[in-house]
């Protein structure tokens, strides 16, 4: 009798095990980290309005407070990013140039590659006049939490640093963070032009929908440009 019991418990056990991890997505990893939601100043598909000219700009200076340095800064020459870095969360990625796709909306790395991160490239490169958006997953099926995972995580003053194909880096300071419904994504507040240097950086989050197998909400986190460092240029 106590060895019928004895295999009756491996049994159940090892099902249990069987369905946690091959079961109907019941048990997936933790959460991806969320930002304190605040209201969306417009709303509309997640799709970039429609490209225009930019203003010329007059090579604007601004004085930045870096780590307690007075510095003066001018934005960057124009030049695709190549790389992104983000100490808090420990992000180091490459970045692909992308589009849009033939339905309209903003390419995004396949989920095969969930660790590579892509730039808009019909918008301002990272440090030049205008809005830069660089999109990140933030999981895969197939490994889990993804390059984009711990976004929500940023504070105003983290640093993200983009490195450009020129062999510049532009260093950005976090302002803001939130959280957006998909159906209520601020298009004009993600993509519009801004005169100085801006940088947006986007992935999924909020709740889980199994039955879509997508994230109802995007997270956004918004930074601004506050000085470069120079280097050997690139092929």
């Amino acid at each position: 009798m106590t060895r019928l019991i004895n295999v009756t418990v491996v049994g159940l056990v090892t099902i249990g095990l069987v369905l946690a991890f091959v079961g109907s997505h019941t048990l997936r990893w933790s959460p991806p980290a969320a930002p304190p939601a605040w209201e969306a100043p417009s709303h509309g598909r997640h799709t970039p309005p429609a490209p225009r000219a930019s203003p010329a700009p007059r090579a604007p200076v601004r004085t930045v407070r870096v780590a307690g340095i007075r510095y003066q800064v001018t934005p960057m020459a124009r030049s695709v990013p190549v790389a992104i870095d983000i100490p808090f969360i420990r992000v180091r990625a490459q970045i692909l140039s992308l589009g849009l796709t033939a339905g309209g909306a903003v390419g995004v790395p396949p989920l095969t590659r969930p660790f590579l991160t892509s730039w808009y490239n019909r918008g301002a490169t990272p440090g030049s006049p205008g809005t830069a958006v660089i999109f990140g997953h933030v999981d895969a099926a197939a490994v889990g939490p993804a390059v984009f995972y711990r976004l929500g995580d940023l504070r105003p003053g983290d640093l993200v640093y983009v490195t450009l194909k020129d062999g510049s880096t532009g260093l950005f300071r976090v302002y803001s963070a939130a959280l957006y419904a998909k159906a209520e994504f601020p298009n004009q507040a993600i993509y519009g032009y801004t005169s100085w240097p801006s940088l947006r950086l986007v992935t999924c989050g909020g709740q889980f929908d199994y039955t879509t197998g997508h994230y109802l909400s995007n997270t956004v986190v918004f930074a601004q440009y506050v000085g470069q460092r120079a280097g050997a240029s690139r092929s």
